[in-house]
């Protein structure tokens, strides 16, 4: 019985940091491309994301997405090559957007009684109510893979994360990690 218990704890409490995560996933891919045949890929553009805002196209963040890409890839046993030789080419985009989060809060009590227990129907009434705004940023990461023969997109993993605004590197590169570890699940997609 003791163990059922502890079993009911742990799958309630996983639930429960499952549904409080913001991170979403999407792929996409062309599902008449042989995606068996590839073995080998390079970076289009050596790796860099084009990206105006200074806080993705910076050295920093480049070399951790393509160090994870890299060793995502490897795990699956695909190899780097040079660009004219590579099976497919890799790419990444990132953008920082920001968000604004409204919040309203009608209140239950009022000055003259229990606000939406006291309103009269007829003559209208209405409770003291707050609205608050906070903005936030997400965090967006697109990785491509691509047809080296034509350059076209062939597959493509999105992922989108409330950001926290922290500064610390290491969790910086954990974040980056775990974005491009759920994005690349999926690939290659298996039919």
């Amino acid at each position: 019985m003791k163990q059922f218990l502890r079993f009911g704890f742990i799958a309630v409490f996983l639930v429960i940091c499952v549904s409080c995560s913001t991170f979403s996933v999407n792929t996409d891919y062309n599902p008449a491309y042989d995606f068996t045949k590839l073995k080998t890929y390079a970076w289009l553009n050596n790796g860099k994301a084009p990206a105006s805002d200074t806080r993705i196209n910076n050295d920093l963040v480049i070399e951790r997405v393509q160090t994870e890409v890299e060793r995502t890839l490897a795990a699956r046993g695909y190899t780097k090559t040079s660009g004219a030789s590579a099976d497919f080419m890799v790419s990444w985009l990132g953008a920082i957007d920001k968000k604004l989060q409204m919040q309203s809060i009608d209140h239950l009590y009022n000055p003259y009684g229990y606000g939406a227990l006291s309103r009269d129907p007829y003559r209208g009434g209405s409770t003291m109510g707050t609205t608050t705004s906070s903005e936030y940023e997400v965090g967006t990461l697109i990785i491509d893979i691509l047809d080296p023969a034509g350059r076209k997109l062939i597959w493509r993993g999105t992922g989108k994360d409330r950001l926290d605004g922290t500064g610390d590197p290491e969790k910086i590169t954990k974040r980056i990690n775990e974005a491009v570890t759920a994005i690349m699940k999926d690939f290659p997609p298996v039919k």
